[in-house]
């Protein structure tokens, strides 16, 4: 594997327990880009909610978002059901524990200042109101997540809830024909895994210890892969990945299962499908939003078995298939996504990173 890496060490509880969820909070937490994801990957929806976030003034979110990166306190987003309310996640960050908050919060704190920012405003303003007590800023998280749901996803709500049961539907149709080390290798372009190790692709190099718990979230939200990582191993490793209308994943064939890229991977099928016309490496990389060292890797592979003709032209390389590669493309393998024929069209417009519809948040606030 090419470039720099993330690796996340999968210790035997956490493939066991691995499962999928839909929570609403969660998919709160990625609009405001709580977590390490892609770089600029989520900069489009971490303005939207940042946008919100200061016409509500909700300052113990807006003071967190800036500070909150791979390590985000478990209780803000609970994910504890596969199919939970927004008002039964909202009651379990209220009614959090004092010394549950207290041991999360200063695993928090001590993440950010490691960060390059000890004594931030932000850091400042979280620490302010952590001195009113841990119930009173339980209370307070959960009503400014309230007032973020009711003015930006309420109503949509459920044309993306049906969506992500449609894809969770799929995958565990995959587990159990495939297994789950398939299923994660489908999951995005950057996303890899083998012998108990998940890795991602990406400009920076990090490494999660093993860890005892892994969620897996469906996200039309996302744009790209978000990481949530618990250093005190309470939450677990949470992985959400782009989900759109119609779409299984990242693969090409318009939501179709594709048995070659089970052979080759599911990251080099959608370079080498894209690939009936000569392109480059960077055309390539700027496209499939990967690095420049990643698709080098993956096409020095395929042409290294004779599923790619590279030709160079002055300072540029161009690539195209051979028509032993046509053929294969041609004749693979497909299975339509199930249920995606039943997602409302208002999703293709969440899910759509381009659409005005996401900052559109209403004036619906929830009391405080």
């Amino acid at each position: 594997m090419g470039g720099q890496v993330i690796s996340i060490r999968l210790g035997c509880d956490a493939l066991v327990g691995a499962r999928f969820v839909i929570s609403p909070l969660a998919q709160l937490g990625f609009m405001l880009d709580f977590g390490l994801t892609a770089v600029g990957g989520g900069r489009r929806m971490e303005r939207v909610g940042g946008e919100t976030l200061m016409r509500r003034d909700m300052k113990i979110l807006g003071a967190m978002r800036r500070e909150a990166r791979t390590c985000v306190p478990p209780f803000m987003f609970p994910s504890a059901d596969v199919h939970a309310s927004v008002e039964s996640e909202l009651q379990q960050v209220s009614s959090t524990p004092s010394g549950v908050i207290k041991r999360q919060m200063n695993t928090f704190l001590k993440s950010a200042r490691t960060g390059g920012r000890p004594d931030s405003a932000e850091l400042r303003t979280i620490v302010a109101f952590l001195e009113s007590g841990e119930r009173s800023f339980a209370q307070r998280v959960a009503r400014e997540l309230g007032q973020l749901w009711s003015a930006c996803l309420s109503a949509r709500w459920n044309a993306v809830r049906r969506f992500m049961e449609a894809d969770i539907q799929h995958r565990a149709a995959a587990i159990a024909q495939r297994g789950l080390g398939a299923t994660l290798n489908s999951l995005h372009p950057a996303l890899s895994y083998d012998a108990g190790t998940l890795r991602i692709e990406d400009e920076r190099t990090w490494t999660v210890a093993e860890s005892r718990k892994i969620v897996l979230h469906p996200s039309p939200l996302a744009k790209t892969w978000v990481v949530r990582d618990d250093p005190a191993g309470e939450g677990g490793v949470h992985l959400a990945y782009p989900v759109r209308p119609g779409v299984k994943g990242h693969l090409p064939g318009g939501g179709r299962m594709d048995p070659l890229g089970e052979v080759i991977g599911q990251s080099r099928l959608l370079l080498l499908a894209d690939l009936g016309n000569p392109q480059t490496t960077t055309e390539l990389a700027e496209r499939h939003h990967m690095s420049a060292s990643t698709v080098s890797y993956h096409l020095s592979r395929l042409h290294r078995v004779g599923l790619l003709n590279r030709v160079r032209e002055g300072s540029k390389v161009y690539y195209q298939r051979t028509p032993e590669a046509d053929r294969l493309v041609a004749h693979r393998g497909r299975r339509v996504l199930p249920g995606a024929h039943k997602v409302h069209a208002d999703v293709a417009d969440v899910a759509d990173a381009g659409s005005a519809d996401i900052p559109r948040c209403s004036g619906a606030v929830v009391p405080a």
